[in-house]
């Protein structure tokens, strides 16, 4: 890295869319026959023509692809457990549901407005498989609330989402992944107000999301790729590489790519979910937004803003009402700025957060002023919206003295693990001090492994936890 003014801190620093229409049957949406086959011309190019698919009778054939895999649509809707296995390529047309908890839910959770109950589907994704979205289309996955997804890849054979074009390097070719739950939302009155029915108007036109149960479950995401999407289905209106409503912290999400999404990489609306090993990379919009309340915690985060970037690496607020903050923690953090980005985080509509044993810095290319942070509309400083222990070469900022010792450069290697001595100098951390000394901290310790060094990336490393399934050149 260049060098540039650059602290070492233990210094504190303090304080959508519509409602989607009710989804139709699985039987509106499934051939019950036999496996289906089809001979028309390929979509996108891909394959020859005349080639058939082999596919299950729940879902539709398509051509072949250019590699001669069989390609299955999936229905619009899925209300029975489903499994997409990696023999095949699975292809949204446009929004592909899984259960029907978008709908409007009553006071009991698990019980629908109209008397009908919440369907409990779940998705299943083997080690390997692709899923892909119709190039410039909407196409997008939800994981409505009593539903699941279960994407285990492994590091040899991540689950990849993405267009169904050729390669992994567009932006805004389709719509995203999103998941909602059952975790408390701050729009949702808290349990000494007494409890009333919660629903969300959620991201991306998808329905209600939220709840009150903060170790409920929306599934499994590990090692799992999300790629180019981000589509623009209204002005401004693009959906987020994952977006999570109300997902609570009984979910599994870990060794995760958003890669070239056109708003931002993942974006958190209330609940408690918590995430580790996560890669966001070449981001139009913010790396990482959070907002509505969400209360979890992040450990391992490595995100890189591209040049065509416009947005923050961090952009946090509380929105909804003030029943409860955003207050949610980050350790091990590596943020790498670039594109038009100004700030590298912003803490706006009265947000909290702890950040803690992590890096800020700015890509070499960038020109413009490299700004920390800006806290002016941020919670309490000192007790709501804390930094300890990091190391940035960026600029103060603003009013806000968030990093009062200056050295020269942070020193990324080429593993983007940081070799300056102040890296190496922060001592352990330690999850439960912090939470007594700092009272409004909710981070759990048990989620948290005790490192002693600041960054997403270990620098005495012997074997990296991003290698081996990212996407390549990405990194």
């Amino acid at each position: 890295m260049k060098l540039k003014k650059m602290a070492i801190a233990t210094a504190v620093l303090g304080s959508l869319g519509g409602l989607y229409g009710c989804s139709e049957g699985d039987e509106a949406n499934i051939n019950i026959d036999a496996p289906t086959t089809v001979t028309n011309p390929p979509a996108n190019g891909g394959g020859d023509t005349g080639t058939t698919s082999i596919c299950p009778d729940w879902s539709s054939a398509r051509p072949k692809d250019a590699d001669g895999n069989d390609v299955c649509q999936l229905p619009a809707t899925i209300l029975v457990d489903r499994t997409l296995t990696s023999d095949k390529v699975w292809y949204m047309e446009s929004r592909v549901t899984v259960g029907n908890g978008n709908q409007e839910m009553s006071i009991d959770e698990g019980n629908l407005a109209s008397g009908d109950a919440v369907v409990d589907a779940t998705i299943s994704i083997q080690p390997g498989t692709q899923i892909k979205g119709q190039t410039g289309s909407f196409a997008n996955l939800i994981i409505t609330r009593g539903s699941k997804i279960m994407a285990e890849g492994t590091a040899d054979a991540p689950i990849i989402f993405s267009a169904d074009d050729p390669g992994f390097d567009g932006v805004g070719d389709w719509g995203g992944l999103i998941m909602h739950g059952y975790a408390p939302h701050n729009e949702c009155l808290t349990a000494d107000q007494g409890a009333v029915a919660c629903n969300i108007d959620s991201e991306g036109e998808s329905g209600f999301g939220g709840g009150y149960s903060p170790d409920d479950s929306s599934g499994v995401l590990r090692y799992v790729v999300v790629a180019e999407g981000g589509f623009e289905f209204a002005t401004g209106n693009e959906i987020n590489g994952i977006s999570l409503i109300g997902v609570g912290r009984g979910t599994t999400i870990e060794y995760i790519q958003i890669h070239n999404n056109a708003d931002d990489g993942i974006e958190y609306y209330g609940g408690t979910v918590n995430t580790r090993y996560i890669v966001l990379t070449g981001n139009q919009d913010d790396s990482i937004d959070w907002d509505e309340g969400w209360n979890g915690n992040v450990q391992y985060l490595l995100a890189i803003q591209g040049p065509d970037a416009n947005g923050n690496l961090i952009e946090a607020d509380t929105e909804g009402t003030l029943d409860f903050l955003s207050i949610p923690t980050i350790a091990n953090a590596t943020f790498i700025g670039g594109g038009a980005n100004a700030t590298a985080a912003v803490f706006k509509a009265t947000s909290g957060g702890f950040v803690h044993h992590s890096v800020f810095t700015y890509d070499d290319a960038f020109e413009g002023e490299t700004t920390c942070v800006n806290a002016e509309r941020a919670a309490q400083i000192g007790t709501e919206l804390v930094y300890t222990n990091v190391v940035a070469d960026c600029d103060i900022g603003g009013d806000v003295v968030l990093l009062p010792s200056l050295v020269s450069d942070v020193q990324l290697d080429e593993n983007y693990a940081s070799q300056a001595p102040e890296s190496s100098a922060v001592g352990a951390l330690d999850i439960e001090d912090i939470n007594a000394t700092y009272p409004v901290s909710v981070a759990a310790p048990d989620f948290f492994d005790v490192t002693d060094y600041a960054g997403a990336v270990d620098p005495n490393a012997t074997s990296l936890w991003y290698e081996g399934w990212t996407i390549p050149g990405s990194l």
